[in-house]
């Protein structure tokens, strides 16, 4: 099959809502040309709201540290003052001890970002960036102590959110992402998660785009230390470095360990481990969202915690060397005119439609292959207000509908008086009534005349039998007839 042909077909899918509002997308559903390692998918272009790839995008996977990404939003809709100095109380740090009263074996080890029992010096502001950047699991728990009160109200308040935003097949357990089997999500939910942060909270891309965050002082760094975004992505010297790339959160995790039907953590067949990814891209004009769940720890040479940097860049690099946005109508852009009867000065009057369209299309695809239909009207009697709906433009590919949009009339048309009595005259005076009434008026003269003209020839007549009595009657006749 020719490219162009592949293109046409996968657009059919993929563009179909897209002259919907910002919160609702298209899926594409044409196969990807090359394989992707995570198990769910899915890839937003931010500025048309259209998704270009998505892979099981509603099915529920362990999202790992991506899970601080709702640990984020929570503390940035609920802290009043990111300068506020938080308590770093044992309880934010028991959880990832060995000892026996708290141990799970998938919290020991769990990535820290070397905050101290005890500090005094750490702000909130310091804790989302350890958070963020260095996926800093007390830091996660702080925030969820200081803001809640307790790990577990936290949770709540997390699910609540998640509620709040539409996502329907979340539900976390903790605020760090360490695993637990009721800790979960979905690439599509994880995408409302992220959008609604970056929406409606400019701090947070701020904080995840930051390549380096200095800590304040403790007792194992008496100056103060540096800590580094985990997304290898956005390191320069990284073999997954790709321009443009800004944040958002990586989670990751060599294995874990379930628990055996007695309830006993079965250590002796751990499970291999996973790697989930958020990102965005911004560069040449196009922005780009990304999230992948599960990909697996080791790639196809063996090699560990990289599946989820290949297919993000994979996913980059296709996008940005095959896709561009075009404006395939715009606003106010006359598509067709339509007859006006008794218009005055003009016999026509524009249909123009009512809002911008732009899309994404392959650099290879032409505007032409978009098929515009205008709706047949019926000619207009003036006079024509300008705005009136007039129906819809719809714009097919391959005879899948991409977009209706309203078309209204182009401008006033005022009415044309003397044609109006001209054709009300005519109108009148061709009625089917006033055609029978001339009818009617027409026997009514004609059976008047012959009714008139009777009565005139019996006057005559009895005129002339009257003159003729008299005739007879009169003396000289009498004389006459005696001789």
């Amino acid at each position: 099959m020719k490219k162009e042909k592949i293109f046409t077909i996968f657009f059919t899918f993929i563009l179909l809502f897209s002259a919907i509002g910002t919160n609702l997308t298209a899926f594409a559903v044409f196969p990807l040309p090359f394989d992707l390692y995570s198990k769910g998918v899915y890839m937003v272009n931010l500025d048309t709201n259209i998704v270009v790839a998505a892979k099981d995008p509603d099915k529920q996977f362990f999202p790992a540290s991506t899970t601080k990404i709702m640990t984020c939003l929570v503390a940035l809709e609920n802290v009043k003052n990111f300068n506020d100095i938080v308590k770093c109380d044992y309880e934010c740090f028991n959880e990832f001890s060995w000892a026996d009263e708290y141990y799970n074996p998938n919290f020991v080890g769990a990535s820290n970002a070397a905050i101290e029992p005890l500090q005094e010096n750490l702000t909130y502001n310091d804790c989302l960036y350890a958070l963020m950047l260095r996926s800093g699991c007390e830091a996660a728990n702080i925030l969820a102590y200081n803001i809640s009160g307790s790990l577990e109200k936290f949770t709540d308040l997390m699910n609540e959110t998640a509620a709040k935003i539409g996502c329907t097949n979340t539900h976390f357990s903790n605020a760090h992402g360490l695993f637990e089997e009721d800790n979960y999500t979905t690439a599509y939910d994880l995408y409302l998660i992220t959008r609604y942060a970056i929406d409606n909270y400019p701090g947070f891309l701020k904080i995840c785009s930051a390549v380096e965050y200095d800590m304040p002082k403790n007792e194992s760094n008496p100056d103060g230390y540096t800590i580094q975004n985990t997304n290898r992505m956005m390191a320069a010297d990284s073999v997954y470095y790709t321009e443009g790339v800004q944040g958002i959160k990586t989670g990751s995790m060599d294995e874990y360990i379930l628990k055996t039907k007695d309830g006993a953590w079965d250590t002796e067949n751990p499970k291999t481990g996973f790697c989930s990814l958020v990102t965005m891209c911004e560069k040449d004009g196009y922005k780009y969202l990304i999230v992948t769940l599960e990909a697996p720890w080791l790639d196809k040479n063996g090699d560990e915690g990289c599946t989820h940097f290949e297919d993000h860049q994979k996913l980059y690099d296709w996008a940005y060397s095959e896709f561009e946005r075009k404006q395939i109508i715009g606003n106010n852009q006359q598509v067709s005119e339509v007859d006006v009867e008794m218009g005055k000065d003009t016999d026509k009057v524009g249909i123009v439609t009512t809002e911008d369209f732009y899309t994404l299309i392959p650099k290879s695809l032409d505007n032409t292959a978009i098929q515009q239909i205008v709706p047949t009207l019926e000619p207009f009697t003036a006079p024509v207000n300008k705005g009136e709906p007039v129906g819809d433009l719809v714009l097919k590919l391959d005879g899948e509908t991409l977009a209706t949009i309203p078309l209204i009339t182009e401008n006033d048309v005022e009415l044309d008086k003397i044609a109006k009595y001209k054709d009300r005259i005519k109108t009148v005076l061709g009625s089917p009534g006033v055609i029978a009434s001339f009818v009617i008026l027409g026997v009514m003269i004609v059976a008047f005349a012959i009714s008139k003209a009777i009565s005139k020839r019996i006057l005559e007549n009895t005129e002339e039998m009257q003159r003729r009595r008299k005739l007879q009657m009169s003396p000289q006749t009498k004389n006459t007839r005696r001789r």
